[in-house]
């Protein structure tokens, strides 16, 4: 009987824990893109990095580990990857990095102003040394999402 207390209780206390992180008052980082710039072109393809600016809500600082984004231009072209935008979003602050994009058309095959979307998801890490240790097990992995909408001149080799 007395096993099944202590038991039962360590149960209530390892679910309040998980609860209580679960419920955190650490709100998702925002990301905006700032603009899009050309990185190289050749006969066949042009690469992209697109600006995104990460803002913190938060009193506590939010490292971000792992974004994966899907690009496309002008509904034709896409590029999906995985990149890490190596930052901690400090208190109530912000910071830029890019993600690039890697597109099958060379010089003249694209022109003029053009739609993209950039959706993705970017997993941080809520503090907390319990909230690390979660993440790491991956048992609970914060994730915020986004989708941004926007323009480039794919003529202008100046776009920033």
């Amino acid at each position: 009987m007395r096993k099944t207390v202590q038991t039962t209780f360590a149960g209530i206390l390892f679910l309040s824990i998980l609860a209580s992180i679960g419920c955190s008052n650490i709100r998702s980082p925002r990301f905006e893109t700032l603009g899009v710039r050309e990185v190289e072109q050749t006969d066949s393809r042009t690469v992209y990095a697109f600006v995104v600016k990460a803002t913190n809500p938060n009193k506590e600082p939010i490292p971000l580990r792992e974004v994966a984004y899907t690009v496309t231009l002008d509904g034709n072209h896409s590029f999906s990857g995985v990149r890490s935008p190596e930052t901690t979003l400090h208190t109530y602050g912000n910071h830029t990095f890019e993600l690039p994009a890697v597109f099958e058309f060379g010089p003249g095959e694209v022109s003029g102003i053009i739609d993209y979307t950039l959706n993705g998801t970017a997993k941080y890490l809520k503090p907390g040394k319990l909230a690390e240790v979660m993440f790491d097990s991956k048992v609970s992995v914060p994730k915020a999402g986004f989708h941004l909408r926007g323009q480039v001149d794919v003529d202008d080799p100046n776009r920033d």
